[in-house]
Formats: C-alpha cells, sequence, structure tokens
C-alpha cells in the first residue's frame, strides 16, 4: 500500500505537472490531492491526514512556512517536504526549523525528485515496521492479559482500565465456532482468524460495544464484553452479534456461530463465563441452522435427557457381519437424529459416545480375526477425528466411512476363513490316509496341496489346535495301541509298518506318551485279558454248582 501524498503549489501548470507527469507510484506514493494554498491544504489535511506534504514557499493566503507551522503543531506524524527557490534560503532554514524532513531546489528535474521520495518512502517504511511492531506487542500484551482473565488469574486493573474504558457493568464472554475449509493449512487458518478478529474489532466498535475481541489459548476466536446492567441489554448483545456474524460473512465468506455467556459483576467469574460461551457455541454440531446464535441461558432452559441415547452396539455388529450397509447406516442414523436441533450442557456426551461404540467394536471385532485399528490406519483416521468433527452430519459420516471399510474386511478375513478350513479338511484327509508312511511330511502335503510349507503348518495350529508334527505322531501311536493287541507281530515290524524307520525312536516315543515300554504295555494287556477270561471262568463254575 503506498503513502498519500498532498501537493499544496499555487502555480496551478506546475501542481498539476508534479501530480501527473512523475512515476509516483513506482516510488511507492499516492496523490491524494493538490490544493493551492495553505489554507485549502489544512482544511484537506484536517478531513484526512496524508502520510507527506510537498508544498511551495511562496503562496497567497497561507504561505509555506505558517503551513509547516501548523503541521508541526497538529500533525507531527505528517512528513513535509519543501519546494523552494535558490534565493528563499532563509526561508529554507526557518523551514528546517519546523521540522521539514526533505527539500527541492527549483528548477527540479525528475532524478532529484526520485532521489529525494525514495529516501523518504525508506524512512517512512521503518516508521511504519516500527509502529507496526509496538502495536503488535501492544495487542499481544493486551492478548496475554485477556487469556489470563479466562483462565482465572493476571488481572491488571490499569490494563483492564484501556480496554474497558473504564466502564462499568457486567463482564461475560463470546465464544465463536468457524467454519474450518482448510483444516489441514494451519497457516492459512491462523491468517483467516486474524483477518476475523480485526473485522470484528471493527464491527464491535460500529456497534458500540465495549470489550475486546481476540484470539485465546486454544487458538479460538473468543470475545470479553462489559454490558451495562438489564435484560434488553442481553437482547441489544445478540441483536449486534448477528450484526457482526452476517459482516463477517460477507466480508470474508466465513460463516460463524457464537456462544454467549450469563454476564457477572465479577470479573473472577469470567473462566466460568468461558466455559458456559464454549458450551454454547459446541451446540453448532447438532444444530442445522447455518449460523448460530445461543446464550448460556437459553441453553440451561432446554430439557433434553439424552444420557439414556446410545447405540446399538450388537446391531451395529450384526449388520457388519451380514455387509448390511443400508442397516449399517440406519443404526447410526437412528442414534444421531435423536440430537439433531436439540441442545445439551455437555455437548461432548456424542464424542464420548462414539468413542464407546468404537472400543466396544474394536473388541468384538477381534473375534473375527480383525483389527480395527489396522483398518483406521489404512483409511486414514484415528480416534481423535472423532473429536474433531464439526457437525452431526460429519461425524456420522466418519463413523459410516470407517465402519464401511471394517464390513470389507470383515467380508475378506470371512472369505479367507472358509479357504483355510477347505484346504486343512484336505490336508487332513491326506494325513489321516498317509500317516504311517515314512514320507508324510510338511514337504509332502505342500507339493500335493501347492502352498508353501509355513502356510501349511499356520492354517492346521489355527483349524485343529495342534502341530502338524504331533497330529501324525498321535495318529501312529493310536494305530500302534491297536497292533499290540497281536501278539504275533513284532515290535519292530509294528515300528516299521508307522513310519518309524527307527524302533528305538518308536519305543521312545511310545513310553513318553503312555509312560511305559510297548512290551510292557502288551504285557499289561495280555494279563487283563487272562483275568478277565479267569473272571468269566470263575463265574461260570459258580454258576453251575
Amino acid at each position: 500500500m503506498g503513502y498519500q501524498l498532498l501537493i499544496v503549489e499555487d502555480e496551478k501548470a506546475i501542481a498539476n505537472g508534479i501530480a501527473n507527469s512523475l512515476p509516483w507510484e513506482e516510488w511507492g506514493f499516492g496523490i491524494c490531492g493538490v490544493c493551492s494554498d495553505g489554507v485549502e491544504a489544512l482544511e484537506r489535511i484536517s478531513e484526512s491526514p496524508p502520510d507527506v506534504v510537498l508544498s511551495d514557499i511562496r503562496m497567497p493566503k497561507m504561505d509555506g512556512l505558517e503551513l509547516m507551522q501548523h503541521l508541526s503543531q497538529d500533525y507531527p506524524k505528517v512528513r513535509i517536504v519543501i519546494l523552494s527557490g535558490y534565493h528563499d534560503f532563509a526561508y529554507l532554514q526557518t523551514a528546517i526549523k519546523n521540522g521539514v524532513c526533505e527539500y527541492l531546489l527549483k528548477p527540479t528535474d525528475i532524478d532529484e525528485f526520485e532521489e529525494v521520495f525514495r529516501r523518504l518512502k525508506g524512512r517512512l517504511d521503518e516508521e511504519r515496521q516500527r509502529q507496526r511492531s509496538l502495536e503488535e506487542g501492544r495487542k499481544l500484551r493486551e492478548q496475554e492479559q485477556l487469556n489470563a482473565l479466562l483462565k482465572g488469574y493476571g488481572y491488571d486493573e490499569e490494563e483492564m482500565d484501556q480496554v474497558f474504558c473504564e466502564t462499568k457493568g457486567r463482564l461475560g464472554v463470546l465464544y465463536f465456532y468457524m467454519e474450518d475449509k482448510n483444516p489441514e493449512d494451519k497457516k492459512k487458518k491462523y491468517d483467516l482468524q486474524r483477518q476475523v478478529v480485526e473485522l470484528l474489532e471493527e464491527l464491535r466498535r460500529r456497534e458500540k460495544l465495549t470489550g475486546r475481541f481476540f484470539l485465546n489459548f486454544e487458538e479460538k476466536i473468543a470475545g470479553i464484553l462489559l454490558l451495562p446492567e438489564g435484560r434488553e441489554e442481553e437482547e441489544r448483545l445478540k441483536n449486534s452479534a448477528a450484526k457482526m456474524l452476517a459482516g463477517v460473512k460477507e466480508k470474508t465468506g466465513v460463516g460463524l456461530s457464537v456462544g454467549i455467556s450469563s454476564f457477572y459483576l465479577d470479573y473472577q467469574m469470567l473462566p466460568q463465563c468461558y466455559q458456559q460461551a464454549k458450551c454454547c457455541a459446541g451446540q453448532k454440531i447438532f444444530s442445522e441452522q447455518p449460523q448460530l446464535i445461543l446464550s448460556y441461558r437459553e441453553l440451561r432452559q432446554a430439557d433434553f435427557n439424552y444420557s439414556m441415547i446410545s447405540f446399538d452396539a450388537d446391531k451395529i455388529m450384526s449388520c457388519i457381519l451380514e455387509a448390511d450397509l443400508e442397516g449399517l447406516l440406519g443404526e447410526l442414523e437412528k442414534t444421531f437424529s435423536a440430537f439433531r436441533n436439540r441442545m445439551i450442557p455437555d455437548y461432548s456426551y456424542l464424542n464420548r459416545m462414539s468413542m464407546e461404540l468404537m472400543c466396544q467394536l474394536s473388541r468384538k471385532l477381534l473375534r473375527n480375526s480383525v483389527q480395527l485399528e489396522k483398518v483406521m490406519e489404512r483409511v486414514g483416521c484415528d480416534y481423535e477425528d472423532i473429536y474433531r468433527t464439526d457437525s452431526l452430519e460429519h461425524q456420522k459420516e466418519l463413523l459410516f466411512r470407517l465402519l464401511a471399510e471394517v464390513t470389507k474386511e470383515c467380508q475378506s478375513m470371512l472369505g479367507e476363513t472358509k479357504k483355510r478350513s477347505s484346504l486343512a479338511l484336505t490336508i487332513r484327509k491326506i494325513v489321516d490316509s498317509e500317516y504311517h508312511s515314512n514320507e508324510i511330511s510338511l514337504e509332502y502335503i505342500a507339493g500335493k496341496v501347492h502352498k508353501n510349507t509355513a502356510y501349511i503348518s499356520k492354517i492346521f495350529k489355527k483349524e485343529f489346535d495342534c502341530n502338524f508334527s504331533d497330529y501324525i505322531t498321535q495318529k501312529r501311536l493310536e494305530r500302534s495301541l491297536e497292533l499290540l493287541q497281536d501278539p504275533a507281530l513284532k515290535i519292530y515290524e509294528i515300528s516299521e509298518a508307522l513310519g518309524w524307520a527307527d524302533v528305538s525312536n518308536y519305543i521312545k516315543v511310545f513310553k513318553r506318551r503312555y509312560g511305559m515300554s510297548p512290551n510292557e504295555y502288551r504285557s499289561s494287556t495280555e494279563k487283563n485279558v487272562e483275568d478277565r477270561k479267569r473272571g468269566n471262568g470263575d463265574r461260570e463254575e459258580e454258576r453251575k454248582r
């Protein structure tokens, strides 16, 4: 933005030549007016002071020196450049005493003009930056003081008198909910927030409201206002708030909603006011209104027993397992619709309810070999996203999008489970028919079913809850118990028949499983048979007698 330059010259041709023939914009200046004498110049300056005045010395009515004296006294920030002739040297000395910062001697060429005004622009830039830094520092100190009030400490009476113009009345808080169209671009969001704060401040002054709007410690837009006594003042504030929201929307395109706290005489109530206003603004999540203006008094009057509402996790899980997306959406809508256009003091209840649903589903899904957290990672979301949603519809969309992906995962896992079960049964069928072969092994089975050994081992264990090798050993031992009943078979013959190439290995495995050797088992079995025969014979003799 260029600096404003006022030209004061009684000779019209010279004035117009200076105003129209020089590249002022290129040098950083814009002509805001041309005056023919000091009287006309002062009238123009009183309406809107320029940054720089370029004035001739000799003029009718009020000459350049008298104009300089007025400017030095009443408008000390206006920079002065004198245009004079060589014979006006005495005037120049007087002008310099009156604060003239630059002078040009007639006749003047364009190079001299450029040199003087580029040098002047450099000084103006430095001054503007210094003033901007001072103003930023003042605003930062004020913002820190206001945030300290919201947190409940740090009241500085002198600074607060400046903010509230030493006015007496009741203090309260406004909390603004701002549409976030670029949630990922934090710098753009911050710049937009600063712009909205400045605009709200301008509208506040226009509405003659006492207080300040600022970015608070949570990086949200808030305001501390002071109202005179009277219920009608709160109604006037709501009307002013509506005008401010409309003004921000018109100038920036940003939609705001606002929560308004109760108002108290004691500044120590401001932390409570902040929570009240924040709670009211948070009701935007339940509202379909584009811009919500809600006071804490209205919120307290709301009668809605929301604590009995919750998601039906069992029904939602059934919809997931049955791949019923329509039913899933219906279950979510049934719960969300109960909150639509209602007001609840604890607006975070819905977030906690959604989190509880996710935790319940996470446990249920594990039984179906689905990890909810992995699905969330794949779709690029996490539990915290629930708290970032800004409306019922957005939260419902988030849950449905995630659970639809979970549904796909469940269907995929069910299909995989069926495939694994079918393959496991095929493997067991092969093992049951060939367990006695000394060729049976994971490698042998892998060749039969065209899978790798690690996969076969994994699914066999999962489906039958035992290792592949243990299953074969158990089958062989059970068959050996039957073969040991035949006394004609030698132990080494049984071992070879069941695939043990080394009879000592068979004996060792048998003894480890049954606590006795195959011979001992055979002997105990034969003794039991003889005992049974003897017992049967004794009973027959007894019967005959």
